[in-house]
């Protein structure tokens, strides 16, 4: 991110005049951001009251408080704005993950550990767990496969110290396409009983036993 920018005088050198463009796109990539975040915030603000059917792109415009075409200048409809909230999710967990990953630590342990960073998320916010679980359209084939594959990389990585084999590379795909699974069973439980701690420490104790030991 480029930082504030600095006055030049008409005098300027060329390579001050040739730098201010960099400058100006870097705010406007700000601003930019700023507003899809702002549209996000909104739509799943109504999303959460209105549900997904009951919203319009219109009525998020106006939560936002942008013009209603601005919507359209970063999703195409609400699927879209509806899919990026799932992304959005994905990234944050993804995130809180890869924080509290240790080097070297075996991939069984590194798939409970997310399991049970996910349902710690779900259980924050449920009525967002049920909204992004039930409440919506499928994230479709192409967003799982992606998801998948992220979380494959981190596994492989972590196992590995950063120089996966094909073998390690083949099982943190395994793995992962278990924990996301699981991930979304968890949230699932979550959403039908929100006071499910033991269930969901049973359900982790099972998915650590079918897991490999290294």
């Amino acid at each position: 991110m480029v930082g504030s920018p600095k006055r030049t005088s008409g005098t300027a050198s060329g390579t001050a005049t040739a730098a201010a463009p960099a400058v100006v796109e870097g705010r406007q990539a700000r601003r930019r951001r700023a507003t899809e975040e702002r549209l996000l915030d909104a739509a799943l603000s109504v999303f959460l009251e209105r549900g997904y059917d009951g919203t319009t792109t219109g009525e998020i415009a106006r939560a936002a408080d942008v013009a209603a075409g601005t919507f359209y200048l970063h999703f195409r409809d609400k699927r879209a704005a509806y899919d990026q909230l799932c992304v959005r999710a994905a990234h944050e967990l993804l995130a809180q993950w890869r924080a509290a990953l240790k080097a070297g630590r075996p991939m069984a342990e590194s798939v409970v550990l997310a399991l049970r960073i996910t349902a710690d998320y779900w259980r924050a916010d449920v009525a967002r767990a049920r909204l992004l679980l039930e409440g919506g359209p499928s994230l479709g084939s192409v967003g799982h496969l992606r998801l998948v594959q992220d979380i494959a990389a981190v596994l492989a990585a972590s196992a590995s110290g950063g120089k996966p084999s094909r073998a390690v590379e083949r099982q943190a795909h395994a793995c992962a396409l278990l924990g996301l699974g699981m991930s979304i069973e968890l949230g699932r439980l979550i959403v039908a009983q929100p006071d499910s701690a033991q269930e969901v420490d049973d359900l982790l104790r099972l998915v650590r036993g079918m897991l490999p030991a290294a």
